[in-house]
């Protein structure tokens, strides 16, 4: 496999897993725009070494960062039972327009299905409350949830910068539901910069070039295959991303 043919840093390879540092507006699968793919250009790659690419998570066009690739079907299943375990654990940076209370916060919103292909909070935005009583503060709804399709989502955010317009965020998530970070950031009132769907896409000032979201951190347990690999990586924020930094 010759690396440089991938659109995408690769940071590991072994028998059977691939760690990729995808760049923003990369798609992972092909979608409407018709904007080549990293799962096409993965494919063509391990093709010559007689290998084909096995997906186990997946991270938005928009969004930059660590993206993991199993290369046989058991390091796919062992992973996979991994992701459903909760025992994979995946860090963020986050750019948003507006501010959160400071320090520590979790986020105990469940996600729901929402109009065109969107997402929402499964409850009224007027029902969500933060809960001091908690150790860090927890922003829950006050309501019982009755969509039978909402789905647990928990996001644990630290601020590191905040300014008058601007915040800088820490983001580990505890569940990975599909937009779940774009949606609770955004019905928190700090949509994500660059977020052309939650939010007020249209404020100059959630405007950016890119999606500000970049998956720095991921950490995964021992896939019990024999082989001797690191079990964290890390990934430098891309120079597009800091130039979306508040300051």
């Amino acid at each position: 496999m010759d690396h440089t043919d991938l659109p995408a840093e690769v940071l590991w390879r072994d028998p059977g897993l691939l760690l990729l540092d995808k760049p923003s507006g990369l798609p992972v699968l092909a979608d409407r725009s018709g904007i080549p793919c990293l799962w096409d250009a993965l494919t063509s790659c391990l093709a010559a070494d007689g290998l084909r690419p096995l997906a186990v998570h997946r991270i938005d066009k928009g969004t930059s960062g660590l993206l993991l690739v199993a290369l046989n079907p058991r390091t796919q299943r062992a992973l996979g039972k991994a992701f459903e375990e909760g025992r994979v654990r995946k860090w963020y940076a986050a750019i948003s327009h507006g501010r959160l209370p400071g320090g520590s916060l979790d986020v105990d919103l469940p996600l729901a299905p929402g109009r065109k292909s969107r997402w929402r909070i499964a409850g009224p935005r007027e029902a969500i409350r933060l809960d001091l009583a908690c150790r860090p503060h927890r922003y829950v709804l006050d309501v019982p949830v009755t969509d039978g399709r909402a789905k647990a989502a928990r996001t644990r955010i630290r601020s590191v910068i905040q300014d008058d317009h601007y915040s800088l965020f820490s983001i580990r998530l505890h569940t990975g539901r599909t937009h779940q970070i774009r949606v609770h950031l955004s019905w928190l009132g700090a949509p994500l910069r660059g977020d052309q769907i939650y939010g007020r896409p249209q404020d100059p000032d959630q405007q950016a070039p890119r999606l500000a979201l970049h998956c720095h951190r991921l950490q995964w347990p021992d896939l019990g295959d024999g082989i001797d690999r690191p079990r964290s990586f890390r990934s430098s924020l891309p120079e597009d991303f800091r130039a979306l930094l508040p300051g």
